[in-house]
């Protein structure tokens, strides 16, 4: 029995240090370096360092280099792209004749990120048929290495379900020098967003282009206003970020040419080779460790990660008060709001200006818009002052922020709610420098992270003392605390990424029940650090313990998906509405008006007027409906579509009675006509 105990302990000590060695040797792929925020037609011009995977491909000829294609960084010495690109005549174009500079936005301008690398080899797919661009793809191997930089990485390849249909309707990327609008050959990198279309929408295009050369092995997609690929951008990726990683999905094959010309029509879509379908033959050639499966395992540099975090900021209470008076420590502390009203899904933790951290089942589509309130659950715009026994207290504005981007966990299970946690992207940064908004520390240095459950503490609410406070909690072991769901006649599920505590029993009379969410906090060192967070909300009279996601099993995802934002006046996201916020910090009185829904003036395309309206008697038929020319924003705030009685629900066949007040002291009774079944 000790010699199989001494062996079961041997082969666990090989498989961690195994699993660690894998890790290691992973090559990080898809990913940004640069700091940084934010087609080909018409599109906008890159950014240093935005698209690091892309390649610019050239032909030596009279005695010059002249650019000939896009491509895509793979691994250390493999560009991706096009085969039309690097054959003349059906035959490969000798290596000898070809250059490869990565690092560059500018066609004919070097910077201190641009590489140039030779060519060892060419490697065209054996199917290639350029006349029918069929299995348009190619590998070049390069003479020498390239060295990553942040302005150079390589893009990862698309290792998921490769089944199209699941791409239609997707937003992706298409970079290129290819000819802008005025038909000559872009200096500058541009990129343009695309959508994919199916099958049948693509040949309702073009017949004759698409009916004849598109096969199962390619897709079409296109942008808006004349956004494409063109001359010149053949070979270029088209790229998808799935959980904040960027994925090469496809490869600019061809596009339908304008009548009696060699340009490309830009009113038509363009077709991809897709790279999908194409993984057994690249793996071939490619270095194995930079493909990326569906794992748990994230890979993260904690150094590059830590800028992300004010170290000397963070975790520390404050003295602040709520509109109500009650007293607030744990600037931390923020909800999910429905749009601009105080109803609370539930409660979030902010761990940096950009982001907080809460249960994904909060954030599951509803139809509900979902906005990020700190400081208080109330929208208090201004400062507010009141008596708290005697002694005059006053509130900070709160903060209402909008939402860029909702990362729920890949493995979340609505119906188990198994990896029930979601990152929450910002619109813009929250403003740290109020004493009653400051995130939470995450266990990012050895300093903070410790994976102890000795000192564990839970935020509740006192009655008593009108005030949030952090109370002890006692770790319950997990066979333990699923035997304590079992006597209560509960099937509990529990696994390493959650944990259960329970208030001391001493406690949980003066504690008010909170929304799934709320924090569990260890203290070190006089700085809280974020343990988990509340799954179910919790029941303070309940006699079993509460179960929260264990943080420590999540921090990896956490890190691998956050990035570097900044607030960039100059950038596309520098609109009014932009400008317009950083001056209402200014001044205060200006917090009384909206920008983002002032003004707008929408085109009228159409006008339905009612066949019986009649001028001379206006109370009869006296309706219009009014086609816009382009579709209301919706997303904004104060701009929603009312409900039409389209269902019997809807529907109400007696008269209904309204109170309109005219005066604090008195109102009037209004009666409605019934709806129109």
């Amino acid at each position: 029995m000790r010699d199989l105990l001494r062996w079961l302990l041997l082969l666990s000590g090989v498989l961690c240090v195994c699993s660690q060695t894998v890790g290691v040797n992973r090559l990080v792929c898809g990913r940004r370096k640069v700091k940084s925020v934010y087609l080909i037609h018409n599109g906008i011009d890159a950014r240093p360092g935005h698209w690091p995977w892309h390649a610019v491909i050239y032909q030596r000829a009279n005695g010059a280099e002249e650019y000939k294609c896009g491509g895509s960084i793979i691994d250390e010495d493999t560009i991706l792209t096009s085969g039309h690109c690097v054959t003349v005549g059906g035959r490969a174009i000798s290596p000898e004749q070809l250059s490869i500079e990565v690092g560059r936005i500018r066609l004919h301008e070097r910077t201190e990120y641009t590489q140039t690398h030779g060519v060892r080899q060419v490697i065209v797919h054996p199917g290639l048929n350029v006349r029918r661009f069929k299995h348009d793809i190619a590998l070049i191997k390069l003479a020498s290495n390239i060295t990553m930089t942040p302005h150079v990485q390589p893009v990862c390849l698309w290792t998921m379900d490769n089944n199209q249909e699941l791409i239609v309707g997707k937003n992706c990327t298409v970079l290129g020098f290819g000819l802008t609008e005025q038909d000559v050959v872009s200096e500058q990198l541009k990129q343009a967003s695309i959508g994919v279309v199916d099958t049948l929408t693509c040949l309702a295009n073009d017949r004759v282009a698409f009916g004849t050369y598109l096969t199962s092995e390619m897709f079409c997609g296109g942008g808006r206003d004349g956004v494409s690929a063109c001359n010149g951008d053949s070979g270029g990726g088209l790229f998808l970020e799935v959980e904040g990683r960027w994925f090469v999905r496809g490869i600019v094959s061809f596009i339908p040419l304008r009548k009696n010309t060699a340009l490309c029509d830009t009113s038509k879509f363009t077709a991809f080779a897709d790279v999908a379908k194409y993984l057994k033959w690249i793996e071939q050639y490619i270095d194995p460790r930079v493909l990326v499966f569906d794992t748990d395992d994230y890979e993260v540099d904690y150094e590059e990660k830590l800028p992300l975090f004010d170290l000397n900021a963070c975790g520390i209470k404050s003295d602040t008060f709520l509109a109500d008076g009650s007293h607030m420590s744990y600037p931390w502390f923020g909800y999910a709001v429905v749009g601009q009203t105080t109803i609370v899904k539930c409660v979030v933790t902010l761990v940096s200006e950009w982001y907080v951290v809460g249960p994904a089942s909060c954030f599951e589509n509803d139809g509900n818009e979902v906005r990020i309130r700190l400081g208080d659950y109330e929208d208090l715009k201004v400062g507010k002052c009141l008596d708290r026994n005697g002694t005059m207290v006053c509130a900070i504005p709160t903060q209402t922020l909008q939402i860029q981007r909702i990362i729920i966990h890949p493995r979340y299970n609505d119906k188990e709610f198994t990896d029930n946690i979601a990152l929450v992207e910002l619109l813009t940064p929250a403003d740290t420098t109020q004493p009653n908004v400051r995130p939470i520390c995450l266990p990012v240095t050895k300093e903070l992270y410790s994976n102890q459950t000795s000192n564990l503490l839970a935020i509740s609410y006192s009655a008593l003392k009108r005030t949030f406070v952090d109370k002890p909690t006692r770790y319950i072991n997990s066979s333990q605390c699923i035997d304590m769901y079992i006597d209560e006649g509960l099937r509990l599920n529990l696994d390493e990424k959650r944990i259960c505590g329970q208030l001391a029993a001493e406690t949980t009379g003066d504690c008010a029940a909170l929304k799934s969410g709320a924090a569990l906090q260890e203290l070190r060192e006089q700085r809280y650090v974020l343990r988990g967070f509340d799954l179910f909300g919790r029941d303070c009279e309940s006699t079993v313990p509460t179960v929260y996601n264990n943080l420590y099993a999540y921090l990896d995802w956490m890190l691998y998906n956050m990035r570097f934002n900044e607030v960039d006046l100059d950038a596309k996201d520098s609109s009014l509405e932009a400008k317009w916020a950083i001056r209402q910090k200014e001044h205060e009185k200006l917090l009384l008006f909206d920008m983002s829904t002032c003004g707008i003036i929408k085109m009228a395309q159409r006008v339905y007027i009612h066949p019986d309206f009649n001028e001379q008697s206006l109370h009869q038929n006296n309706i219009a409906l009014i086609e816009l020319m382009e579709p209301a924003n919706t997303t904004k705030p104060l701009i929603s579509p009312i409900c039409l009685p389209l269902m019997q629900e809807f529907r109400n066949s007696t008269p209904w009675e309204l109170k309109l007040a005219t005066e604090l002291s008195e109102s009037r009774k209004v009666f409605c006509a019934p709806s129109i079944a």
